[in-house]
């Protein structure tokens, strides 16, 4: 095996032998590396699914055609999940959150559904994404520029409950090494220098940007900088994992949200409001993730949505009510109170 498909095993190797692997595969250059690399070794437990979010007509219908060709070829069993035209766009609209986030709520959603029909008695089937390290710097980025807090400027996990990330410690350009040293093909997603999204302006301008300024020059070569940029971004995410970590226990114990039979979550306001800032803005993010957890069809996409300056002034008591993406947060005889601002829920 090379040394890429090498470093995938080594990531996989840390669970059972018998484990049912569904990856994750929109026929891009990462996922098809990703899937080329399991097959190298063994194509025995694993299962491929691919997700037509109907945003891009026959380009897409394209993309799962190659995909489940790619299969057929190698006899992987293959699914594919097709998202009625102008669904994800609704989505998006009704719940407030960019498309992104919304054909990565579809996306999950069929990702979970597979995985479970997949689940035996003795295990649950891990689903394989391939993110790679230039997707967390790229995170990292839109996360800064969006004002995020410790969880959301935290590096991406290897594995969460059941998604498994076995590229991050890859690079795009490492991977596109290894698919041509293989003659393996990819297909390019024509929406990825779309600079609407800020992602594409990140990946196709700031970052090449952030390149040139910090090359050095050395003996008559460029070379980049041995403390490059990129270094200090993950540097930076793996430090406030760690924050995250601290804080996500520490607002756990001082601050407790009781769940209401209409499905609202209420804390006493006198004892919120003597917490340190960041316990209390680190709460109420909490408090919102629960709540989602309650809504799993609204579970993310608008979540993700929430603005952290918003939640800051209903800390520092600037306002008595306001509106957190699906829920709205209010303070009312004594106790603050988290409502969903989509339909009730029952618990």
């Amino acid at each position: 095996m090379s040394s890429f498909e090498d470093g995938v095993h080594a990531i996989l190797a840390a669970f059972p032998q018998n484990t049912t692997y569904l990856i994750a595969v929109s026929g891009g250059a990462d996922s098809m590396a990703l899937l080329a690399s399991l097959y190298s070794k063994d194509s025995n437990g694993l299962n491929v699914l691919h997700v037509d979010h109907g945003l891009r007509g026959q380009e897409s219908k394209d993309d799962a055609e190659f995909v489940c060709t790619f299969c057929e070829e190698r006899k992987i069993p293959c699914t594919v999940v097709s998202i009625p035209e102008g669904e994800v766009l609704a989505y998006s609209k009704s719940h407030r959150a960019g498309i992104e986030a919304a054909a990565r709520h579809f996306r999950r959603g069929a990702l979970l559904d597979k995985a479970r029909q997949l689940d035996t008695p003795e295990n649950k089937t891990l689903i394989l994404t391939a993110h790679t390290k230039d997707d967390t710097i790229e995170l990292s980025l839109m996360r800064i520029f969006r004002g995020a807090g410790p969880a959301g400027l935290a590096s991406m996990p290897i594995k969460k409950d059941r998604f498994v990330r076995p590229l991050l410690g890859v690079t795009r350009a490492e991977v596109i090494g290894y698919l041509k040293e293989k003659n393996i093909p990819w297909r390019e997603d024509s929406t990825n220098t779309d600079d609407k999204f800020l992602r594409n302006k990140i990946r196709c301008q700031i970052i090449p940007f952030l390149d040139e300024m910090f090359k050095t020059s050395r003996r008559g070569a460029e070379t980049q900088s041995e403390f490059s940029w990129k270094k200090g971004i993950v540097g930076m995410a793996e430090t406030q994992s760690l924050v995250a970590e601290f804080l996500d226990a520490e607002v756990k114990n001082r601050i407790v949200w009781d769940q209401g039979v209409d499905g609202s979550l209420t804390t006493e306001e006198k004892s919120f409001f003597a917490q340190p800032q960041i316990i209390k803005e680190e709460s109420i993010f909490q408090a919102i993730n629960l709540l989602s957890s309650l809504r799993p069809q609204h579970l993310s996409a608008s979540a993700r949505g929430l603005k952290r300056y918003v939640v800051r002034q209903f800390c520092q008591g600037k306002t008595k009510a306001c509106d957190l993406s699906i829920a709205r947060i209010t303070r009312k005889k004594g106790r603050i109170i988290l409502a969903s601002a989509i339909g009730r829920v029952t618990i």
